[in-house]
């Protein structure tokens, strides 16, 4: 599902490997697991919204996040019209998933 829809043209090669994006805030599009990611998405309900809406409220509302996420070329799209729960649902726990694995 995370390939049907073009998550991985972003996030690398099953989400492991972050895909450059000049203008955001560390250049690059941070892979589903690692210090990156775990800095951006604080939890299930913040990636939740960041899946459906392609934005979080937390980011949004603090200036000089929205400057860089407003500003890098390519921006997070939201999915509220493509996916369903239940994808949603699978999405966030392949990506549970993915962080527990060894590097």
């Amino acid at each position: 599902m995370a390939s049907r829809v073009g998550c991985f043209g972003c996030h690398g090669p099953g989400g492991r490997v972050g895909k450059r994006n000049p203008r955001s805030f560390k250049g690059y599009i941070p892979p589903w697991r690692g210090r990156d990611f775990n800095e951006l998405v604080r939890d299930d309900e913040e990636l939740r919204r960041w899946i459906l809406d392609g934005k979080i409220d937390r980011l949004e509302s603090n200036p000089l996040a929205r400057y860089f996420t407003g500003r890098q070329v390519i921006q997070m799209p939201a999915y509220r019209d493509i996916l369903n729960d239940e994808e949603v649902e699978a999405l966030i726990t392949y990506i549970h998933w993915l962080q527990n694995q060894e590097l």
